[in-house]
Order: structure tokens, then C-alpha cells, then sequence
């Protein structure tokens, strides 16, 4: 077996390389499969006893108790494709490479296997793919400190990298949401900032360090991640309203563009001509910029005028940059 990249990752593997072997192993098998020497296996077996996994030893040989872990679950077809593509949609999330995706759907495979096989296998693909993402070690480390904040109400402490003013600051952060984005392939956390003294959304690839500290925190009963998220196209919100934001698609794209609803407060208004207004209210324009650009000339921004100028202006740059193409 190849050697795992984190000891999260080998944990997970010994759980289930025992769960295929009824014979059980010994620690020196399994220090020589997992490439580490016996005491690191043992202090490994002792964390996974730990977690209630059904771990017990005969003699020498340590074996799964299939009666405490395993838990029967009828699924349909039509359920198990529902479950490769959400798993599809996890792996693609992020560009990250992820030891705990990759784990969660190995597990997500070896449990559809039998049921579905072909659909398992490509679930199986889907983990090979995050697998070969390089691995940045601190990006990981902060998901899963972030992510032992957010489970236990436990602020953390990190030093985060700001876009706008390039500077590196340090804060208490209590974590009340984890959200993940496909625009820019990224991953961000929703909580209260200690240092600016309000809810803030903090982008987790711009976090360099996070530390889990002892002070608690309870998450406000009026907060409503879904609610607070509605307005935006990706992830970035307004809780004192939306933008509004009025486009013009051309007769050559109005068709795909009904093919999709892209927002929850899209309202699109036929025009005599086949063109359409496209209307959406916003948390901001930020994230929708590049969903614009994507459609070219196809589109025209009519509002706001602070949209429609910045568009523009990138467009007179785009000529000059190509302006020596003939």
C-alpha cells in the first residue's frame, strides 16, 4: 500500500484494511503494509480503539467487531447516483488535496460496492483524483483545526492574509459556518471576528496559521447561515440588502441561459427582439463578474452603473492588450 500522507489518512486505511481481513492483523503486519514501524501502529491502534470503533485483540492479532460498526443501509439506484454526485461535486469543490475527502469517499465506495459496483468504482476515481492533488500540509491543518472549532464551540486563533490590503493580521475567530464555493475553487469560513468586532467571512486558503483555543463560544440562535447566504452568488453576503443587477442577453444565448436557474432571485423578461433582461439581487457583484465575462459580447450590463463602467473599462483594456492581432 502506498504510504499515506497524514496520519488522519493511515488511521482511516487501518480501519479499513481490518475491515476486509476477518483473520485480524498484527502490528507487525500492519506496520509493514503502512510502511511505520510497530509503535507507531500501536499508538495507531490504541486512537482507533478510542474512537469506538469495535477494535478488540485476541492474542496477538487485532480485529474489527463488524457487530458494533457496521450499519445496514437500503439504497435504490437512483440513491446511489445521488451519492456520486454529491461526491463528484466534493472532489471538485476545491483544488486542494484533501486527506479527509479522500477518505470519505473510499469509505463512500467500499460501502456502494456491493450494491452498485459501477457506480462505486467511479466514486473510487473521483478520491484518486483529490489523492493526486499535491498535498500543502497547512492549508489541511487549518481545515482541521477550523473544523475541531466549529464542532466543539472553540475559538481559534490564526493569522490571516488580507486580498484587498495585503497585509497579514492576527485575531480570534469563532467559527459558526463552513462554506465551500465553486467560484475560485475554494473554501471559506462564516463566524464572528474577535478583531473587527463583527461576522466576517474569511477565505481558509488566505489563513497561515490556526491554533484551537479554550475559549468557548455559542452560536447566536438568530443566526441563519442559509438565510444569511441567499442573496449571494457565491459567498459573498449583504446583510443590509441586495444589489440589483439588470443584464441583457443577446437572441443567440437566451436559450441556454433558461436552461439553468443561477439564482434564487433571477426574473428574466422577454424582449420583442429575442433578447431578455436577466434581474438578480446580489450580496454583491464581486463573484458574478466572472460568470459575465464568460458570456462576452452575448450580455450587456445595464445596471449598476458602477458594474457596467468597470466592465467596460475592461473591455477597452482587452483591446488594447490584443490591439497587435491581426
Amino acid at each position: 500500500m502506498p504510504k499515506t500522507e497524514t496520519r488522519y489518512e493511515r488511521l482511516d486505511a487501518i480501519e479499513r484494511h481490518l475491515a476486509r481481513r476477518p483473520e485480524g492483523c498484527t502490528t507487525t503486519e500492519l506496520a509493514r503494509e503502512f510502511q511505520v514501524d510497530s509503535d507507531t501502529i500501536r499508538r495507531d491502534l490504541n486512537l482507533i480503539e478510542s474512537r469506538g470503533t469495535g477494535l478488540i485483540k485476541q492474542g496477538r492479532r487485532y480485529f474489527l467487531d463488524h457487530r458494533r460498526i457496521v450499519h445496514t443501509m437500503k439504497i435504490s439506484d437512483d440513491e446511489a447516483l445521488a451519492i456520486y454526485l454529491a461526491a463528484r461535486l466534493v472532489s471538485r469543490h476545491s483544488d486542494e488535496h484533501n486527506p479527509h475527502v479522500v477518505s470519505a469517499l473510499d469509505k463512500l465506495s467500499e460501502a456502494l460496492h456491493a450494491r452498485s459496483p459501477l457506480i462505486a468504482s467511479h466514486i473510487s476515481r473521483a478520491a484518486a483524483a483529490v489523492r493526486e492533488r499535491p498535498t500543502r500540509r497547512e492549508y489541511v491543518r487549518v481545515l482541521e483545526v477550523l473544523t475541531q472549532g466549529w464542532a466543539a464551540g472553540r475559538k481559534v486563533r490564526l493569522r490571516y492574509h488580507s486580498y484587498n490590503k495585503d497585509e497579514v493580521t492576527e485575531r480570534k475567530f469563532a467559527p459558526y459556518f463552513i462554506e465551500p464555493s465553486g467560484i475560485g475553487y475554494a473554501c471559506y469560513v462564516i463566524g464572528f471576528d474577535d478583531l473587527r468586532s463583527e461576522l466576517r467571512t474569511l477565505k481558509i486558503e488566505r489563513i497561515y496559521e490556526a491554533v484551537l483555543t479554550d475559549e468557548a463560544f455559542t452560536i447566536p440562535d438568530k443566526f441563519d447561515p442559509y438565510r444569511l447566504l441567499i442573496s449571494a452568488w457565491g459567498v459573498m453576503w449583504n446583510e443590509g440588502g441586495g444589489i440589483e443587477v439588470v443584464l441583457r442577453f443577446a437572441p443567440s444565448v437566451v436559450r441556454r441561459l433558461k436552461e439553468s436557474v443561477w439564482h434564487i432571485s433571477q426574473r428574466i423578461e422577454d424582449c420583442p427582439d429575442g433578447s431578455c433582461l436577466f434581474t438578480v439581487s446580489v450580496g454583491n457583484t464581486v463573484e458574478m463578474k466572472p460568470w459575465i465575462r464568460q458570456w462576452g459580447a452575448a450580455v450587456e450590463v445595464l445596471a449598476p452603473e458602477e458594474l457596467r463602467i468597470e466592465l467596460a473599462n475592461e473591455a477597452r483594456e482587452l483591446v488594447r492588450v490584443y490591439s497587435d492581432t491581426e
